[in-house]
């Protein structure tokens, strides 16, 4: 009998242009990789990646990070994109009706709010 694969998840947080003038990663941001580093170990994931845009909009399509992942779900590389809730994912319905209802099911990945 051959064992079962693990779910690989990719991991994606973001925050909002609020604290622009900071050098460090905002609390924010560490805050939300480690709930959502804990929920995946906690779910027995694999983490295939962790993905952040800071100081980006939620309505903004062209976040650097929000794009490579897109790019990498797009070519099967992991099961589950994890977020701390849909609006870190994206404030824009169209972009959530596009991604989460539309490719992301023809792709298999999965979306996982942990707060929704």
């Amino acid at each position: 009998m051959e064992a079962k694969r693990k779910l690989r998840a990719a991991i994606y947080c973001r925050l909002s242009k609020e604290d622009k003038n900071r050098e460090e990663e905002s609390e924010s941001i560490q805050n939300q990789k480690l709930m959502l580093t804990q929920y995946a170990v906690k779910m027995d994931w694999d983490i295939a990646g962790i993905y952040c845009d800071e100081d980006y909009s939620g309505l903004d399509g062209e976040r650097p990070q929000f794009k490579a992942m897109i790019e990498l779900a797009s070519k099967g590389l992991f099961d589950i994109v994890l977020c701390k809730n849909q609006s870190r994912f994206s404030r824009d319905m169209e972009a959530v009706e596009k991604y989460i209802h539309g490719l992301f099911p023809i792709w298999g990945v999965r979306f996982v709010g942990v707060v929704d």
